[in-house]
């Protein structure tokens, strides 16, 4: 087991619980490397996408934490014909605008005995014109880590990124093609590395926490009756890996696009 789609039906009466679908995320031996619901910043769940500025008809719309009644909901799910899971997955204003029809579909490619990748492709399409934007810590496609990396005295999840990688304070950095989370799990580290779709619109801007937050968003407009395509890798890894195995792998799943 790599991951696991967690999408509850939607319940006006538990809104925080069931307005959007995640993933959790499963180190190669089977441990739960992700939070679900609950814990700090309630709104963080495993893999999981949104912007918290969205305008779509003269409205802004939150998307990332849903305190407008914005909702995500999973309305289809099969499995292709190559094993991919495929959701057809609604975004909505709380009076029910459809807003975006995102069709998300979730690979898996085992590498090594050790090792996986997951490839989680999003494509959107909008009836109306609309703009995906937000800061950098609420906004995109990210990964949040398990909720014991919040707890006080906590060790900190570390980051390794490429040398092209510039700072821009409060955790906040561009020129990166990828970027990995070292979780020093108590029972044996694992490395979670994040490689940038190539055709994701560009410039990314990332953001990471030491509570094991990261990920990266970009801006951008979808037209009306147009589409967005966007896509990130994960590569999951047993043990704390370095720079240089970073680097390597990172540039093998970038040469097989």
């Amino acid at each position: 087991m790599a991951a696991v789609f967690v999408h509850p039906d939607y319940d006006p009466a538990a809104h925080a619980a069931t307005c959007k679908p995640w993933h959790r995320v499963f180190a190669p031996d089977g441990r739960q490397l992700t939070k679900d619901l609950g814990g700090e910043f309630e709104h963080h769940r495993g893999l999981f996408i949104g912007w918290n500025l969205v305008r779509w008809r003269g409205q802004r719309l939150d998307f990332w934490h849903c305190h407008g009644g914005e909702t995500q909901r999973c309305v289809g799910l099969v499995r292709s014909a190559d094993g991919a899971q495929v959701a057809d997955i609604e975004w909505r204003t709380r009076a029910g605008g459809l807003v975006l029809h995102e069709r998300r579909t979730l690979r898996l490619r085992p590498r090594d005995p050790d090792v996986y990748e997951l490839e989680l492709a999003h494509e959107f399409t909008a009836d109306d014109t609309v703009e995906l934007a937000g800061d950098a810590q609420h906004a995109g496609q990210q990964f949040r880590a398990a909720q014991a990396f919040a707890e006080k005295a906590a060790a900190p999840v570390t980051y390794l990124r490429p040398a092209t990688a510039a700072p821009h304070g409060d955790d906040i950095w561009t020129g990166c093609e990828w970027t990995a989370a070292v979780l020093p799990l108590p029972d044996g580290t694992v490395t979670v590395l994040r490689v940038e779709g190539a055709d994701n619109p560009k410039p990314a801007t990332w953001s990471t926490r030491a509570y094991g937050r990261f990920g990266a968003t970009f801006t951008t407009t979808i037209v009306a009756g147009g589409s967005l395509r966007c896509s990130s890798r994960y590569v999951i890894a047993t043990g704390a890996r370095d720079g240089a195995w970073c680097r390597a792998t990172a540039a093998s799943v970038a040469a097989r696009r």
